[in-house]
């Protein structure tokens, strides 16, 4: 993905004469390391992806994990295509995304103008002749508002979690033959302190639906041997410190290094 400065936002005086086109490849994803995932999904997506908290002061959000370094994502694959049997909805909508206005909180429909899927002739139109959003750019907007609000909802039941203190570092340490890698940053949930609430405590998170999301970050534990197994398939990378949280490539719900855009404060954001 490329860096904010190539997102602008959606406007009759700059995008009038374009169209654009669906990307047919997820080589625009390839160094996203992870990327949010929103309330509608997060149970689809612990059946084929790893699944990790990630922290940013006092926010908390689950999230797909696809690498084990800054800039890598396994599960695309050196074709483009994607591996892995389910596809975030974050990763969705590109090259669209949500930016905020100049001196306004107000959510604003954005184009990533480096994508290439920008053409002055063919493609979907992105205006009708009387200067509106065709339906096709307006489903697109739709969609992308869901997935945010979606993801806004995950990582607000995240928080109860944390606030409980079930959530602990996830120090992971990868092998690979003589190569030893720590992989810092990343949070799990604790099932013993999980399995140590008391009653009211346990049917709280249940209530609110926390309960759901610690089950799914824990059986998706297991897929971190995919990873482990792509990057051992995969030419090795240059060297270097991997903590992968502290690449801030991202945009989207709570500040969170996902997939260079737009950086939001989600809490002030209107929909």
């Amino acid at each position: 993905m490329s860096d904010a400065s190539t997102i602008f936002p959606v406007s009759r005086e700059r995008h009038k004469d374009f169209g654009w086109r669906r990307f047919s490849d997820y080589n625009f994803a390839a160094g996203t390391t992870f990327a949010p995932l929103a309330d509608g999904e997060f149970a689809k997506a612990a059946i084929h992806l790893p699944l990790a908290f990630i922290q940013q002061g006092p926010t908390w959000q689950l999230v797909a994990l696809f690498g084990l370094v800054p800039g890598q994502n396994l599960f695309v694959a050196p074709q483009g295509h994607w591996i892995a049997g389910y596809i975030p909805a974050h990763l969705r909508s590109y090259p669209f995304r949500i930016g905020r206005a100049e001196g306004s909180n107000d959510a604003v429909f954005c184009i990533d103008e480096s994508s290439g899927l920008l053409v002055r002739q063919g493609g979907e139109a992105l205006f009708d002749a009387a200067g509106q959003l065709t339906q096709a750019a307006l489903d697109v907007w739709s969609f992308i508002v869901e997935v945010a609000r979606g993801e806004m909802r995950l990582s607000t039941i995240c928080g109860h979690l944390g606030e409980l203190g079930l959530l602990e570092p996830w120090p992971l340490t990868i092998r690979n033959g003589e190569d030893v890698q720590q992989v810092d940053g990343l949070f799990r949930l604790s099932e013993t302190k999980l399995n140590g609430l008391d009653d009211a405590a346990f049917a709280a998170i249940r209530r609110n639906g926390a309960l759901s999301i610690a089950y799914a970050q824990l059986f998706s534990t297991g897929h971190i041997d995919k990873l482990v197994e792509l990057a051992a398939s995969r030419p090795k990378p240059v060297s270097r410190p991997a903590h992968t949280p502290s690449s801030p490539q991202r945009a989207e719900p709570s500040g969170l290094p996902f997939g260079q855009n737009i950086d939001i404060d989600w809490s002030k954001v209107k929909f």
